[in-house]
């Protein structure tokens, strides 16, 4: 069970480039309406107004750890694929 919460973060994480784009998956057109301002609603966000979200520190470090992995997964494949 743990895995695949932990499975489910790294996906949502490796999607995004930036924090801020992170950040702006957040955030809903009636936000933006309301809020006439993208910087602002991400500030919003970013201090839990809505739900649970990462700390730019904690999306940084899923991020290189997920990315971390997918490197070692495919040099593993490309180490099993090579002729000896």
């Amino acid at each position: 069970m743990e895995y695949c919460t932990a499975a489910r973060v790294n996906d949502s994480v490796t999607q995004f480039k930036v924090y801020e784009d992170y950040l702006d998956s957040k955030v809903k057109p009636m936000d933006l309406f309301y809020l006439k301002s993208r910087e602002l609603a991400r500030k919003l966000v970013e201090h839990g107004h809505k739900g649970t979200v990462l700390s730019r520190e904690e999306f940084e470090e899923k991020k290189a750890a997920a990315q971390a992995a997918q490197a070692a997964k495919s040099n593993t494949f490309y180490s099993r694929s090579r002729p000896m």
